[in-house]
C-alpha cells in the first residue's frame, strides 16, 4: 500500500499477445453464427459508461432484465438476433441512444433453453386485443401506415423474462476498438471471464 503522493502509479498492463491471442479466440464467433449467434449490447447509464457495465456483467456472470421500452413493466433482456454482418448497420452514431458497440454474444440454443423467444411485431391495438396484460413485454409495435412508419423488426429481437445468465465459458465480449479490448483484459488482469474478446473495428472496419 502507498502512503506517500510521491510514488508513481502502477502501469496500465500491456498484452503484447492479445492480437495473437484475438486470432485464436476469433473463431468462436464463425462457430457461434453457423450454430445462430444472438449478442446483447451495453450503453452508458448511471452506474457508469457502456464498458463498465460490460464488466460489470462478466463479472457477475448475468445480464440483468430491465424494463426499459417494454410495456407491462416485466423485466427483460432484449437481444439482437442478427448475423454478425448486420451488426454495423444497428451499431451507427445515429442509434447510440440504444445501442453502444461493447456487448456479449453467445449461442442462440442456449438462449432458447432458457425460454428465451423472437418476439411478435404488432401493431399495439391488435397486441392489446389478443393477449393478456402480463404478456405484452413479448410485443414491439410495428405500424407501417405511420409517416414515418414504425418498424424495428430489422433487428429480430428476442427477449427472456427475468434475468439472464451467461453459459459458463461460452460467451464472447464484443468491444469496439483493440484500445477497448485491451483495457477490459487490463480490468480482469489478462484474464476476463469469457471464451475471447472481439474488437468490432478489426471485423467491419471504421464504424
Amino acid at each position: 500500500m502507498v502512503t506517500c503522493g510521491h510514488a508513481d502509479p502502477p502501469a496500465k498492463p500491456h498484452y503484447s499477445s492479445l492480437q495473437r491471442a484475438f486470432r485464436m479466440k476469433r473463431a468462436a464467433l464463425p462457430k457461434l453464427e453457423s450454430s445462430g449467434m444472438l449478442s446483447h449490447f451495453t450503453r452508458a447509464s448511471r452506474a457508469g459508461d457502456a464498458v463498465d457495465n460490460l464488466e460489470a456483467i462478466l463479472r457477475e456472470g448475468v445480464i440483468r432484465g430491465s424494463t426499459r421500452m417494454v410495456r407491462g413493466g416485466r423485466p427483460v433482456v432484449c437481444l439482437f438476433g442478427g448475423p454478425l454482418e448486420e451488426l454495423k448497420q444497428i451499431l451507427v452514431d445515429g442509434n447510440r441512444r440504444r445501442y453502444q458497440p461493447f456487448g456479449i454474444a453467445f449461442d442462440k440454443r442456449y438462449a432458447f433453453k432458457l425460454g428465451a423467444r423472437p418476439v411478435l411485431y404488432m401493431p399495439w391495438a391488435e397486441a392489446k386485443g389478443m393477449l393478456p396484460e402480463e404478456e405484452l413485454w413479448r410485443v414491439v409495435a410495428i405500424d407501417l401506415t405511420r409517416n414515418p412508419p414504425i418498424d424495428w423488426s430489422f433487428e429480430r429481437e428476442w427477449r427472456l423474462a427475468g434475468d439472464l445468465r451467461l453459459p459458463a465459458g461460452g460467451a464472447v465480449a464484443l468491444v469496439r476498438t483493440w484500445g477497448d479490448a485491451d483495457d477490459l483484459y487490463a480490468r480482469f488482469d489478462g484474464k476476463p471471464p469469457c471464451a475471447g474478446v472481439i474488437p468490432l473495428a478489426d471485423l467491419f472496419g471504421a464504424f
